[in-house]
């Protein structure tokens, strides 16, 4: 039930018979009795002239406004929407059980015949009154509870949407982040393969180069032999033999130097072992989660 129906169902200060005197809604949610003067027949709420503005500028829609007649206190009939008839045998409630606190219709009473409180409405409806009243204020306060809510609500609603659209823009800036970082390792890494290559094809070069002139050494030393045997003199072969004595041993080192220089075959890659667990994560790299504040 709203405000305005609870306002309205009890806008007089009897039931049965009794005195009108409406109030103003909007002040008896703060607590506030002020006579109402007007009429919202779209939003069907009860108004001061303090509250009308107000009402206008904050909630939304037509707002067709009427004076509230005043008029001298009368009597009239309210409907008690079914209120006032037991559910059970849809006859009107008489009676109060005090011992069970319980509304009692004709047929009821026959069940409560041995309580010992039992009372007719009409003798207790005047010890009612102020319970009533205070009934009244509790629900308008419930009901200004319940509006703090549905406020709450809105409020944690927003900051969902709101905190929702920030973790989809971190988790872009993350992926963009991390595709930056690749291709920056990218172009540094093959840089650095391009250099490490080149320079090892340089020394495949040079190796190349020490070992074919040790070949042309020794073809060029055989090519002489053939000619020093058979037209060389005595003298020239001797001159020639200790001459080749010392050019076999610098041969000879150059060979075993050359076999010492270690040349590489292909480059390899290597990254942190950190870099594997990232990756093996897939999907799970980046979670998501939903923290609750507070008791809606």
């Amino acid at each position: 039930m709203t405000s305005a129906e609870s306002n309205r169902g009890n806008a007089s200060d009897f039931i049965g018979e009794c005195y009108v005197s409406q109030s103003c809604e909007p002040c008896l949610k703060t607590g506030t009795s002020k006579a109402a003067r007007l009429f919202c027949k779209d939003c069907q709420e009860f108004l001061c002239e303090t509250c009308r503005n107000p009402h206008i500028a904050y909630k939304s829609g037509q707002h067709g406004m009427v004076i509230i007649q005043e008029s001298e206190p009368s009597h009239v009939a309210l409907d008690m929407k079914g209120m006032d008839i037991c559910n059970d045998h849809g006859k009107a409630f008489e009676f109060f059980c005090e011992d069970h606190l319980k509304l009692c219709c004709t047929i009821c009473v026959i069940t409560h015949r041995r309580c010992d409180e039992l009372d007719e409405i009409s003798t207790i409806s005047s010890r009612k009154l102020a319970e009533l009243d205070t009934l009244k204020q509790c629900l308008l306060k419930l009901e200004a509870d319940t509006d703090a809510y549905v406020i709450e609500c809105k409020q944690s609603e927003k900051q969902l949407t709101e905190s929702f659209r920030d973790i989809s823009k971190e988790v872009e800036y993350l992926g963009d982040r991390c595709i930056k970082q690749i291709e920056e390792a990218k172009r540094s890494f093959m840089t650095k393969a391009n250099a490490l290559k080149n320079e090892e094809v340089n020394r495949l070069n040079d190796k190349h180069a020490a070992n074919t002139k040790v070949k042309d050494e020794i073809n060029d030393i055989l090519s002489m032999f053939s000619a020093i045997s058979k037209q060389g003199t005595f003298q020239q072969k001797c001159i020639f033999s200790k001459q080749i004595e010392e050019k076999y041993k610098t041969i000879v080192s150059d060979i075993n130097e050359q076999r010492t220089m270690h040349v590489s075959k292909k480059v390899t890659l290597s990254y942190p072992k950190e870099l594997s667990s990232f990756l093996e994560m897939g999907e799970n790299i980046v979670k998501v989660k939903l923290e609750r504040t507070g008791i809606i």
